[in-house]
């Protein structure tokens, strides 16, 4: 199948604070580095003491972003960038800030798994401008947490506890470059980290997202599926970039606020490695996040918005399932078991005629509080036969057929799957206006 996928490049414009171009400059050689120890880790030629040169010599060249900056944003930059010579954890930010913090670029550095490699972690970076238009929406959304847990859990008898542990802190950014295991086929469009302690991968407390990729993603790849394929997608495409954008992060902060929703007790009978535990999280977080939707209506999607997101939300399911090495990616694997799940319920049909998959909103809602209610209770009760056998309800999830699809899979996915008209993969080419 790999042979038949097709990628799309598309422009990506950001503008740099005239101010910080010093920075932005910097941070892009910076990257330029970091993408030579990538390319040296995948052919082995990265020895250690390789290793120690190359990243003392990026630390090094960074410490020269200060140039511009005065007062304690100078001094809170030379600290960090000094810390970067005593090596990190996972990733590193790095911020160059002016005005108090009125205008900042970021740049997130260090090692990530990267699905060229073979299982460890690589040398990886991105830089971008801080996009701060949406705190407010992340705030609002992060205010109903109590109403959402509340008519999910509390108000069917749920005893145990809620919330485990606090949610990332969340921050937007306009993304100017990338590298490294950042700058792979499959990009992607946020990153966790630990802001510079040791920590569970499960609970990385700091989360990135390149919100302009985001967009830009869905409106090149995303849209075009739904157009084909989904009922009423039309209404997807009279949505703006901005729009897109703020529909993806209410989305996502749902998504990722379901990983920390509920007890977890799967966890002391699967380990967090094993892929039907890894696919089961990923559904019960996309279940949470189009649960809590409705209780959005009156806010952060009203004026029809929320019929919008339930659209928005299919798609990308839809494109989810589009993604190379089907079986390989948890969140592929919770897109699929959606998709059966959904359609053995009613809540989403295909028209044979007309070749496009139609949404009940309202069956889906229905569905949707269900479904959400049981997987909270799958991973309280820990019980492993059970949450293996769901996994593999309709067929192994793990067997590949000829296609590189799951056997079983039903015959409308695998021609939507295999369209060949509608790029696979997104490229980036970065047009960068520093001042």
């Amino acid at each position: 199948m790999a042979e038949s996928r097709n990628t799309v490049t598309e422009d990506v414009r950001v503008a740099v604070p005239r101010s910080l171009n010093g920075a932005a400059r910097v941070f892009t050689e910076a990257l330029g580095l970091v993408d030579g120890m990538y390319k040296r880790q995948l052919s082995k030629e990265l020895t250690l003491s390789l290793e120690k040169n190359l990243w003392n010599e990026v630390a090094e060249n960074l410490k020269r972003g200060a140039v511009n900056l005065a007062g304690g944003s100078r001094d809170k930059y030379e600290a960090a960038a000094a810390s970067l010579g005593r090596g990190i954890f996972d990733l590193f930010p790095l911020d160059a800030e002016i005005g108090g913090g009125k205008d900042s670029i970021e740049l997130i550095i260090g090692k990530v798994f990267s699905p060229e490699g073979d299982g460890e972690s690589y040398y990886s970076g991105a830089a971008g401008v801080e996009n701060r238009r949406y705190d407010s929406l992340i705030k609002e959304y992060d205010g109903c947490m109590g109403l959402f847990t509340d008519a999910l859990m509390l108000s069917r008898g749920y005893k145990g506890k809620v919330l485990q542990g606090g949610l990332p802190e969340i921050k937007c950014l306009d993304v100017f470059s990338l590298a490294g295991g950042l700058n792979t086929r499959h990009k992607p469009i946020c990153v966790f980290f630990s802001g510079g302690t040791k920590e569970n991968v499960s609970s990385l407390s700091h989360m990135t997202v390149f919100i302009n990729l985001y967009a830009a993603r869905f409106k090149a790849l995303t849209e075009k599926i739904a157009l084909r394929y989904l009922a009423g997608a039309e209404a997807l495409a009279e949505l703006t970039f901005e729009e897109v954008a703020r529909l993806l992060l209410v989305w996502l902060r749902g998504h990722d606020a379901g990983h920390f929703i509920g007890a977890d007790k799967l966890f002391r009978v699967m380990s967090e490695f094993d892929s039907n535990y890894m696919v089961l999280h990923e559904l019960k977080s996309d279940m949470i996040a189009l649960y809590n939707m409705k209780h959005l209506s009156g806010g952060l999607l009203k004026g029809g918005l929320l019929h919008k997101a339930y659209l928005l939300t299919v798609a990308e399911m839809l494109r989810y399932m589009r993604r190379e090495g089907f079986v390989k990616h948890p969140d592929t694997g919770s897109a699929y078991l959606a998709y059966r799940h959904f359609r053995d319920m009613g809540a989403i049909r295909h028209d044979p005629w007309g070749g496009k998959f139609i949404v009940d909103i309202e069956r889906l809602e229905s569905v949707v509080d269900q479904f959400a209610w049981d997987l909270v209770r799958l991973f309280a009760d820990g019980n492993e036969t059970r949450a293996r056998g769901f996994v593999n309800s309709w067929g192994w999830l793990g067997v590949e057929d000829t296609d590189d699809l799951p056997r079983g899979c039903p015959e409308e996915l695998r021609k939507m799957i295999a369209d060949k008209d509608i790029p696979h993969e997104i490229d980036y080419r970065f047009v960068t206006d520093f001042g």
